[in-house]
């Protein structure tokens, strides 16, 4: 069964890609002003349960937790819309620091869809963020 649900999803992913959303190319991910920000179009959220930040480069790096949302989907995950900035601080960083960020956006309305989890990583100048306290 749970075979059957991933292709489904994967092939109704695959449709909305065709159509023109690719959540790779179409949600923004940068690092600027000692923060991650990922930014997402109109008609689509982001789960926050999937919504993960690691360090690939050397050093220890801080993410601030996801803002709060009261706002829940279908499945009764927390979802988040729009921008969102996480501040982030380190210590010992190499240059540049790279992160891998993953998360799940999702399509609105009818014949909305949910893609699996996207992994990218986005790197950043160490000097982009505060040093830690």
């Amino acid at each position: 069964m749970r075979r059957v649900l991933i292709s489904f999803l994967m092939v109704a992913a695959q449709a909305l890609s065709a159509a023109g959303f690719d959540p790779a190319r179409d949600v923004s991910l940068t690092v600027a002003g000692g923060a991650l920000s990922l930014t997402l179009p109109e008609n689509v959220h982001l789960k926050a349960r999937s919504f993960k930040v690691a360090l690939v480069s050397r050093g220890q790096l801080t993410c601030a937790p996801l803002p709060a949302t009261s706002e829940i989907d279908d499945a009764g995950d927390p979802i988040l819309r729009g921008t969102v900035r996480l501040a982030l601080t380190g210590r010992n960083l190499e240059d540049p620091v790279r992160l891998l960020v993953t998360y799940q956006p999702c399509i609105e309305g009818e014949g909305g869809v949910c893609y699996l989890p996207t992994k990218r990583t986005v790197a950043a100048a160490a000097a982009e963020i505060p040093v830690a306290p």
